[in-house]
């Protein structure tokens, strides 16, 4: 199971809006067959690892598999695994977890079981759980999982007196930034930063991804010409507003090709978070990373809809009371401060990275 554990991981984020699984198959103690989910609309996991065994001359029949998360029964965009499973003879399967997906849940084991395949659930059950996360929660809440990226200074500025940012970190520390957006299924900015820095938000690989860019803007101020729409007819920009903003405006900016304006009902006169949140997870977008600025980020730490926390902190002092990386009301007292868990760091150059999960306040 931890070698399945270990190909899943090959396939890191790339699977979305499906998990990331692997499998491997064993005949009298010997491994005959292995494979992961490579990407969604691929074969998955146990019909690689059933096709990597008949290419090596193996019979399957009578074998044990080992899968990080119960094998589908349904039709999608590929057969059920378990009929695969079933026709290669598999005779018991042990998968680290049940899959939360409603249309999966326990009915894979189940058939399974009905055609005389044994299945033992469990093994490994909080390593697949944790690989799988991100997924988990789109597939239980409906809204994506939320990691907000920033570049701080040591005193805790995104930004100086003169709203100026570039360039608070380092230049290795903004090319793996450029990277890592790849593995994410939109990038969102508050009106301030897509206004102030003017970004293009663009990755590596973005233009051939399912990618979104994204601003939350309540009142609509991003300007027309923003370097954003410049490449929305390829890569596809959603701005989030609301009620409050200008209606001739709206219709101007959803002339342009590529852009999607979402007018939302005003919550306390700004855009309702968890709702274009839920905009986005139906749209497929399992995997969302927030670059700022301290506003959107306070207002989503408020909110408790963070999963993940990137702090890329630069040896500069700003000074100063503006500009701070999370605003908001925060926390009322050290008490209830939010906690990081699985905390990592490293090192670009001057800057550290220190990444975290965010644990339960309760």
């Amino acid at each position: 199971m931890q070698l399945a554990l270990r190909l899943a991981g090959k396939a890191k984020d790339a699977t979305y809006p499906n998990p990331m699984v692997g499998a491997v198959i064993v005949k009298r103690g010997v491994v005959i067959g292995k494979g992961y989910h490579k990407k969604a609309g691929m074969p998955h996991a146990e019909v690689e690892a059933i096709k990597n065994a008949e290419l090596s001359r193996h019979n399957c029949r009578g074998a044990e598999m080992f899968v990080t998360l119960e094998p589908c029964d349904h039709y999608g965009k590929t057969p059920p695994c378990t009929k695969a499973i079933i026709s290669a003879g598999i005779g018991k399967v042990y998968a680290a977890m049940l899959d939360p997906n409603p249309m999966v849940s326990g009915k894979g084991a189940a058939t399974l079981r009905k055609n005389g395949i044994k299945v033992e659930l469990g093994l490994c059950r909080e390593e697949a759980g944790r690989l799988n996360r991100k997924y988990i929660k789109y597939i239980t809440t409906g809204l994506p999982y939320v990691t907000i990226k920033l570049a701080e200074s040591l005193d805790g500025k995104i930004a100086a007196s003169d709203a100026s940012s570039k360039w608070i970190t380092g230049e290795n520390s903004r090319t793996f930034v450029k990277k890592m957006r790849s593995r994410y299924n939109a990038v969102v900015v508050g009106a301030d930063t897509a206004i102030n820095d003017d970004p293009s938000l663009l990755g590596v690989r973005s233009l051939k991804t399912n990618f979104y860019r994204v601003v939350v803007d309540t009142t609509l101020r991003v300007n027309a010409a923003a370097k954003l729409f410049q490449t929305a007819e390829v890569c596809p920009v959603i701005i989030f507003t609301t009620d409050l903003a200008n209606k001739s405006k709206i219709i101007k900016l959803k002339k342009i090709a590529g852009a999607e304006i979402v007018v939302l009902k005003n919550e306390r006169g700004r855009v309702p978070l968890r709702a274009a949140l839920k905009y986005l997870g139906a749209k497929g977008a399992v995997n969302v990373l927030v670059e700022g600025g301290g506003r959107l980020a306070g207002a989503l730490f408020d909110e408790s809809l963070v999963d993940e926390w990137m702090f890329f902190i630069s040896p500069k002092i700003i000074g100063g009371d503006k500009y701070l990386a999370v605003r908001g009301k925060g926390s009322e007292s050290i008490d209830r401060a939010v906690k990081l868990k699985n905390v990592k760091y490293r090192k670009f150059e001057e800057d550290i990275l220190v990444t975290g999960e965010t644990c339960s306040r309760d």
